[in-house]
């Protein structure tokens, strides 16, 4: 298992999206795990795997709360 933290997973997500932009993001994380995958790169496919995990939770938090203030 890999020893990557999950602060440190956040702020890689966190860090992603504020270059990226929130859809950048994701598919940026997904090509990393795509090259990981087809280099047999089994950490670092688990460590892209929950980047790309918490950039999604991190969009989706953020869409959700961005609709919340439209309605108020």
């Amino acid at each position: 298992m890999d020893n990557s933290s999950d602060a440190e997973i956040y702020r890689t997500a966190r860090d992603l999206i504020a270059d990226y932009g929130a859809r950048g993001a994701e598919s940026h994380a997904n090509r990393q795990l795509t090259e990981m995958t087809l280099a047999s790169n089994f950490v670092g496919m688990l460590v892209w795997r929950r980047i790309l995990r918490a950039v999604k939770g991190m969009n989706s938090a953020s869409a959700s709360s961005s609709a919340t203030s439209r309605r108020r």
